[in-house]
């Protein structure tokens, strides 16, 4: 039985609406294409979930497969159909991935590792299937989370979107998660959403209060663009 946690939202905008009849159709073509007994669980988790989405929100829908032949094979039928789907995302990990924290063999290089996924668990909705207990896998410590999401951004992240490879709402996305656990880092609890961290943050000049305005006032300016990379720069030197 599908928990539709969605039906409680009052006043639904129509990205949400449209949102909403996007999951239906990703829920129902991931049952069509694995076999039942084959998806431990299915989450939702990102603006969805905190009621922030925009016109370019993706909606994250992460199945919990049993095993890596059956996450390649999701992998697979959901690439072809992937604009059928939109705006939902699904985003699947296998069981196996979890017990091991090490992704399979053929991912590509940028995704995260397991435990990442894990780390925010409680806030996720479940939406199908079995809860997970993050405390019964292998996770690395916070801060080894955050210095090797950190190495990311600059090491590979910031040089594929200048190539033109990773589009700008996905770096301005990095950057929140990037914040949001920069705070953590420093003993606070801050808010999960975009307004709220923006608001939580008081100092002028931290990168947050660019990347809120670019995700509130989308550009496909190349100088605005750029002068944002220049700025995110700096920011992450700060970590050195």
């Amino acid at each position: 039985m599908i928990n539709e946690f969605w039906i409680s939202y009052k006043n639904k905008t129509s990205i949400e609406k449209m949102a909403i009849d996007s999951v239906n159709r990703a829920i129902k073509f991931l049952f069509q294409n694995i076999p039942q007994n084959k998806i431990v669980s299915i989450y939702i988790k990102g603006t969805f979930v905190t009621r922030e989405m925009n016109e370019k929100s993706d909606v994250d829908i992460v199945p919990i497969v049993k095993d890596n032949k059956t996450l390649k094979k999701l992998q697979s039928v959901r690439n072809v159909k992937k604009e059928m789907l939109k705006p939902s995302e699904l985003l699947p990990i296998s069981l196996t991935e979890l017990k091991n924290n090490k992704n399979a063999k053929h991912r590509g290089p940028l995704k995260g590792r397991p435990d990442t996924f894990l780390r925010d668990l409680e806030y996720y909705k479940l939406v199908y299937g079995k809860k997970l207990n993050k405390a019964t896998y292998p996770m690395r410590k916070p801060e080894e989370m955050f210095k090797d999401e950190i190495k990311t951004l600059k090491n590979q992240t910031i040089l594929l979107h200048k190539k033109g490879e990773y589009g700008f709402s996905q770096l301005i996305k990095q950057v929140f998660w990037i914040v949001f656990h920069e705070q953590k880092s420093l003993g606070k609890f801050p808010p999960r959403t975009w307004k709220g961290l923006n608001n939580f943050i008081k100092e002028k000049k931290h990168i947050i209060h660019k990347a809120y305005y670019f995700r509130i006032h989308p550009t496909k300016d190349k100088r605005k663009r750029a002068g944002f990379v220049s700025a995110l720069e700096t920011y992450l030197e700060t970590f050195n």
